[in-house]
């Protein structure tokens, strides 16, 4: 990776993308050139197009910088990566240990088929009890090759794949080279949907994405004040802050202080799955207290976000400077003084350009595999190409000699082979014969198979109709209605016969309607019918009612069969 001089790093958030251009410079360290970002659609009913999204945003971006490809790192967000860690029992000091119970561990800890993901590991190290502290990260394999092929159709190629958490971790430690080694860090993105989590600790490593962010604040305003979520959204950016709670005088506009109300309340929960996930680092992997708290993302601009956290969690909070260390260019300047907290995952991505600073984890797909393996060997492909050629030349000669003769026996096999194609005429005539003999005799079978099918229908609701009192008048055999009350035309199989419509009168008696009800009842024990009991007022249909002056009342029922018959041809 050290001899790519120029390297394009796209962030993919959940409310927009970033991209950004580092190069190398000649005394050493790199370059932030120029950066760039662009919004997405906030309704997530719309994740399923983020991909064209990406693609058009990609385009326009390329476009105005007037760029036609070139090496790209891939950060994607949280969200769409599961990441996990696990302290290993496995001895310490060997990678072949841990490699020879990493698959085992994997299926394991990772939620999915390992066949449906691209998933890797990064040992980060001992633990104080250790084990062996190490990361699990696992990527859909059909949505990371979406991506990838969106992104890829704009140009570029996708030289590394990583993830926001292990970008970020990477960033800090690039950035505060000083407290990495010393002392234990919480850095908090609390981006749009996720808010990610990293401790930083001499002893050990860990990370989490809290499922809440920036968009559950939204929400909860939008909820409340009956907004749509971009609405809201703009809202919130021009006027939102964040509640200081009891003894302090909230805003004197009645809507900047509902705002900050609201987002207190909703910060709130974010806050307590935070500390959960501390308490969990503390008591599973032994690790220490965070001695303070450094805070990055989307939400990090919402003033009083840090009086908040510090409140909460009774530590000094600051705002994460990952460009410590990383030349800006005069082009790049607005961007970086317009989002000071959304530049973590590119400079984590943009290591990539410097050797041994960045995590390793291979999360790249295996069509992009196969292009970069391909690309590995390209040389000697080339080289046997050649050998190749020179072979095919060695051999023109003999095949020149040898054509006279090749074509010699190609027209005997041709004459041959119109012996045989006037023989194969004949078997495909016969086979035609064949086939009009054999649907002859599947219709003949038909038509004795429907003999005994419809008089069996006709015997079974003549043993099941009550003996007195009711009677039937007509029989129709019913197939799919039409929806919509418009004409169905059927291909050339007519539609199968499902229930049967029966229609009829009963006497006036003692037990009036309910003779129909006994009729229905006596058909539940058919093994032509398929009646339920639950199912009786769908299958009646009409049901007369006595008035005295008729001495028979209409009934019509639809019932179902437990097998559907074919019609007569």
């Amino acid at each position: 990776m050290s001899a790519v001089k120029k390297l394009l790093v796209l962030d993919l958030g959940m409310q927009s993308l970033r991209l950004a251009e580092f190069t190398t410079l000649t005394k050493g360290g790199i370059q932030l050139q120029r950066a760039t970002k662009r919004d997405f659609i906030l309704d997530p009913a719309l994740d399923a197009t983020r991909p064209q999204q990406i693609k058009i945003a990609l385009q326009d971006i390329l476009k105005e910088w007037k760029i036609k490809g070139g090496d790209l790192a891939l950060v994607l967000p949280a969200h769409t990566v599961f990441t996990k860690v696990a302290p290993l029992d496995v001895p310490p000091g060997s990678v072949d240990q841990i490699g020879a119970v990493i698959s085992f561990e994997a299926q394991h800890n990772i939620p999915f088929p390992l066949e449906e993901v691209v998933w890797d590991y990064v040992d980060m190290g001992q633990t104080p009890s250790g084990a062996v502290d190490v990361v699990f990260i696992a990527v859909k394999l059909d949505l990371l090759e979406e991506l990838c092929k969106s992104i890829n159709s704009t140009g570029v190629r996708i030289i590394s794949i990583s993830a926001s958490l292990l970008a970020l971790y990477d960033a800090f430690r690039h950035a505060y080279p000083e407290e990495s080694p010393s002392s234990t860090t919480l850095l908090l993105d609390i981006g749009s949907r996720t808010t990610n989590l990293v401790i930083s600790s001499p002893e050990s490593f860990f990370a989490r994405s809290i499922p809440s962010g920036g968009l559950a604040v939204t929400t909860t305003i939008a909820k409340d004040m009956h907004l749509g979520l971009e609405e809201t959204e703009h809202l919130k950016i021009a006027h939102g802050t964040v509640g200081l709670g009891a003894g302090f005088a909230p805003p004197e506009d009645p809507v900047e202080a509902n705002l900050a109300r609201l987002t207190r309340q909703a910060l709130l929960k974010t806050q307590a799955d935070i500390s959960r996930s501390v308490s969990f680092y503390r008591s599973n992997l032994g690790g220490s207290e965070p001695s303070h708290i450094v805070v990055t993302g989307g939400m990090a601009s919402m003033p009083y976000l840090a009086e908040f956290l510090t409140e909460k969690f009774l530590k000094e909070t600051s705002f994460f400077e990952p460009l410590r260390g990383i030349s800006v260019s005069k082009t790049a300047a607005h961007f970086v003084e317009t989002n000071p907290n959304n530049l973590g995952e590119l400079v984590g991505g943009a290591l990539v350009l410097t050797d041994g600073n960045q995590t390793k984890a291979d999360l790249l797909p295996p069509s992009l595999v196969g292009k970069r393996e391909l690309k590995k060997r390209l040389p000697l492909l080339i080289a046997a190409a050649a050998m190749l050629l020179l072979a095919l030349g060695a051999w023109y000669g003999y095949a020149l000699s040898a054509a006279a003769t090749t074509r010699a026996e190609t027209d005997k096999i041709n004459a041959a082979i119109g012996d045989e194609n006037h023989l194969a005429s004949q078997i495909d005539a016969l086979s035609s014969k064949l086939a009009v003999t054999h649907k002859t005799a599947t219709d003949l079978l038909s038509l004795i198979e429907f003999r005994d099918v419809y008089p069996s229908i006709i015997a079974d609701l003549n043993a099941r109709i009550p003996k007195r009192f009711l009677w039937i008048t007509e029989i129709q055999p019913v197939s799919d209605l039409p929806a919509n009350g418009t004409n169905v035309r059927y291909g050339s199989v007519p539609p199968l016969i499902k229930a049967i419509s029966v229609k009829g009168l009963y006497l006036d008696n003692p037990r009036e309607a309910g003779v129909i009800d006994d009729f229905v009842t006596a058909l539940q024990s058919s093994d032509i019918f398929a009646v339920e009991e639950k199912e009786k007022s769908k299958i009646i249909i009409q049901r007369g009612s006595p008035n005295g002056q008729l001495w028979a009342y209409p009934y019509s029922l639809i019932i179902p069969l437990r097998n559907s018959v074919a019609p007569l041809p």
